[in-house]
């Protein structure tokens, strides 16, 4: 979606017999990259391409549609607790040590994640695999797989098309031993990586392969497909559009009313509240009733620098690139002003908790010393 001149580039490329053998498809979360990766792997094996894709009917095609052609390989990051290690060993196996899991222990699941919703993201691969309390990587034993599997000819296409979800998740052990493949790959050998955060890739594997960015997805190719697959209304559709921020994973969110994310900007609002009250006992209580898991703290934190960026953004009157609308954003038009001044401030304390909490901080601790700092931050001139 809205992706056409990328798309229209990836097709040229087929053409005319221009494939690179290693390609990185950089976007942001939701913008598709993975999708995009998929279509176009599709299209390379399709047995009767079209002039602007695949012909969906061949049998290459019926197998990409189902994840199932012998010739494409799925990595992406795997770690398992102790509840998912139950019955995920092969007959006549052990149970595996945690760090020896690979992806093709979890390719039902990805099949399932990716076919129900081919703009997934990583909280919710997260929730498939049951790890939200684990940090997925992809490790030495995946790369050692994927160099196995590529010694084995091709079955059907010609090409053989390793798709590597997420890369700035790979360890540097397993980076290590897919450098050669990826420098000197086998003919008609693809690896794609479709990657979000360019600064954490492991820069030996960055120069190996040819960027591709993906770019958030505009206003109006969101908008339009919100009216045409979703039956919105134009206003409905423009108001989802500008809350999503180029994301097509947010839009769906702000469109199925029975899955709705928790509602980060009034818990962010009730915690600020306590915070500039100084309700101490509140606060605890407030700290107390988290959630356990660290990738929702993480992803909390994250959304908090979000509304920090958005008070700014209020408290300049820059309506335009205002995300906010209805009483949510009076909410925040009272309450940007006591982050304006001290916004830097504000943004280097939660990029600071985030730090910690991906490093196994106790988030009870870290929460309530946070809170603290932000309480004094409320009140500074």
């Amino acid at each position: 979606m809205g992706q056409s001149a990328v798309k229209q580039r990836l097709i040229n490329s087929v053409k005319e017999n221009r494939v690179s053998h290693a390609q990185l498809f950089l976007g942001p979360e939701g913008s598709g990259n993975l999708a995009l990766a998929v279509a176009y792997t599709q299209y390379l094996c399709c047995e009767n391409k079209g002039e602007e894709d695949s012909c969906g009917k061949c049998s290459s095609c019926i197998k990409m549609n189902k994840l199932v052609h012998p010739d494409v390989t799925f990595t992406y990051p795997v770690a398992i607790s102790e509840k998912s290690a139950k019955g995920r060993t092969r007959p006549g196996e052990e149970k595996k040590d945690e760090k020896k899991r690979i992806s093709v222990d979890y390719i039902e699941d990805w099949r399932k994640a990716f076919i129900q919703h081919s703009y997934i993201t990583y909280m919710e691969w997260l929730q498939y695999i049951e790890s939200e309390n684990k940090q997925p990587i992809i490790n030495a034993e995946e790369s050692q797989d994927i160099i196995r599997r590529l010694s084995l000819k091709s079955f059907e296409s010609g090409y053989k098309v390793v798709i590597i979800w997420l890369p700035e998740k790979m360890n540097a052990s397993a980076a290590n031993k897919l450098l050669k493949m990826l420098e000197e790959p086998p003919e008609k050998t693809l690896f794609i990586l479709a990657a979000e955060n360019y600064e954490q890739i492991i820069p030996t594997i960055l120069s190996r392969a040819q960027l591709i960015k993906i770019n958030r997805i505009s206003d109006e190719a969101m908008t339009e497909a919100l009216m045409s697959k979703h039956q919105l209304s134009a206003e409905e559709a423009r108001r989802i559009t500008h809350l999503a921020d180029g994301s097509y994973h947010e839009a769906l969110l702000l469109t199925d009313k029975e899955s709705e994310e928790e509602d980060h900007a009034k818990v962010f609002l009730d915690w600020m509240r306590l915070c500039y009250q100084r309700k101490y006992k509140e606060l605890i209580n407030w700290v107390d009733e988290l959630p356990r898991k660290r990738e929702q703290h993480k992803n909390f934190l994250q959304y908090a620098l979000h509304l920090t960026r958005e008070c700014i953004v209020i408290s300049n009157n820059i309506d335009p690139i205002i995300r906010m609308s209805g009483k949510e954003l009076e909410d925040y038009r009272r309450f940007a002003p006591f982050v304006n001044n001290n916004a830097e401030e504000f943004a280097e304390e939660l990029n600071k908790a985030y730090f910690h909490i991906e490093r196994n901080a106790n988030h009870k601790i870290l929460f309530m010393d946070l809170s603290l700092k932000m309480s004094h931050l409320l009140h500074a001139k």
